[in-house]
């Protein structure tokens, strides 16, 4: 999953540095708060750092505060219309893309949740919950947390992201 979400951001790149004007892209970190991210994660994570990624995808990282033991939370925002050209698709397209599973990985939809969405977790520690939502596609993905169940709280986490869109 992980390197699929990399694959379709980097594939993006070329076509976000074609377009001449792009809406100003929604801050990952006004939307994720530092606190949400520590609760998912099951303990506290230094303040967010945003990252703008290509295709105008905007990414806020939480790294764990206690620096010997690695863990982080991201969440990623990101135009789903922008991600699917870039891949040559359409948005059913992109879903089956990013909802396909790798090897050890197990995958799950969350009833009504978003127009459309993805948990994959696997047993390394990493979890990944993807939502499309109002022509975004929305990431959360928490590797390493202390929490060994976290995805209640991905999802309640989710939720009040969304309605901050």
């Amino acid at each position: 999953m992980k390197h699929r979400i990399c694959l379709a951001l980097a594939v993006a790149s070329v076509v976000a540095h074609s377009r001449t004007a792009l809406a100003a892209p929604v801050k990952a970190c006004d939307v994720m708060t530092v606190q949400a991210a520590s609760s998912v994660f099951g303990d506290k994570l230094s303040a967010g750092r945003e990252e703008s990624l290509d295709m105008g995808a905007q990414r806020c990282t939480f790294d764990r505060s206690d620096s010997t033991t690695p863990g982080k939370l991201a969440f990623t925002v990101s135009d789903a219309k922008t991600m699917a050209a870039s891949l040559h698709s359409d948005i059913p397209g992109l879903t089956r893309f990013i909802k396909q599973s790798e090897r050890g990985q197990t995958s799950e939809t969350i009833p009504s949740l978003g127009e459309w969405n993805s948990y994959v977790w696997d047993g390394n520690k990493e979890y990944t919950l993807a939502v499309l939502y109002r022509g975004k596609v929305l990431f959360l993905v928490c590797s390493g947390p202390k929490n060994p169940h976290p995805e209640a709280l991905m999802v309640r986490t989710m939720r009040a992201n969304m309605q901050k869109l």
